[in-house]
């Protein structure tokens, strides 16, 4: 019987000249803060929390890309996102952790698509969901985008499943536009104009829930279930 084949070990996406040119990990930088929250940027001690969110399986069942499933996945975003903080200053990924460091999950601004496109984007842990994290971190990115980075628009996508994003990206005031594709897959999209960003708006009564939710069933999408992130 010939010995068993095993499958070369996948090459990671990052090489020497992508890695801290000391030996040492990113710099631990605190980029925004809000209430109850600390996004920091993304470092090499980090690795774990993201492979523990790309291993939750609530989480990514609604995702449009795949998910950090290996530790190498893991690293490799790690460099690309302090790659983003440096080519593209004020864009990037964020660890957020709450006051006590108990990490939470990640939001993202990115570029998306064209030239001026940046998108928005949370991932949560499901111990953080229903606890209003992300509408905080949501407007602290549309924020610090209009603000400090001086964003013409913000754009969001969503898999037509999920159930908890238009809600939240609703209440920060953005628009739903026609649907496309988004990682070969279908995605509803969502954009907001700087000069229509207002804050945070007011929490959506049950009424205007209802609505969404008979719209999505009339559509042929699943029920209520998916709790808000």
């Amino acid at each position: 019987m010939p010995p068993p084949q095993h499958p070369e070990p996948a090459a990671p996406r990052f090489d020497a000249c992508d890695l801290p040119r000391d030996g040492r990990d990113y710099a631990d930088v605190v980029e925004l803060q809000t209430r109850r929250m600390r996004l920091r940027r993304f470092g090499f001690r980090h690795a774990l929390d993201l492979l523990q969110l790309g291993r939750e399986e609530r989480v990514t069942r609604t995702l449009l890309d795949d998910p950090v499933a290996t530790l190498d996945d893991a690293m490799g975003l790690v460099v690309w996102a302090n790659t983003l903080y440096r080519t593209r200053p004020g864009l990037g990924l964020w660890h957020a952790g709450d006051r006590n460091g108990r990490f939470l999950g990640l939001f993202s601004l990115t570029p998306s698509g064209g030239a001026d496109d940046c998108a928005i984007g949370v991932r949560l842990l499901p111990s953080a969901w229903g606890r209003g994290y992300a509408i905080e971190g949501g407007a602290a990115l549309c924020t610090h985008a209009f603000t400090t980075v001086g964003l013409p628009l913000l754009i969001a996508q969503c898999a037509p499943h999920n159930r908890s994003v238009p809600p939240l990206l609703l209440r920060l005031g953005f628009e739903e536009t026609d649907g496309g594709m988004q990682f070969g897959n279908p995605a509803r999209r969502f954009r907001l104009q700087q000069a229509e960003w207002r804050g945070l708006g007011p929490r959506r009564g049950r009424a205007s829930s209802l609505v969404e939710e008979l719209r999505f069933k009339a559509e042929g999408g699943p029920g209520r279930g998916t709790p808000d992130r």
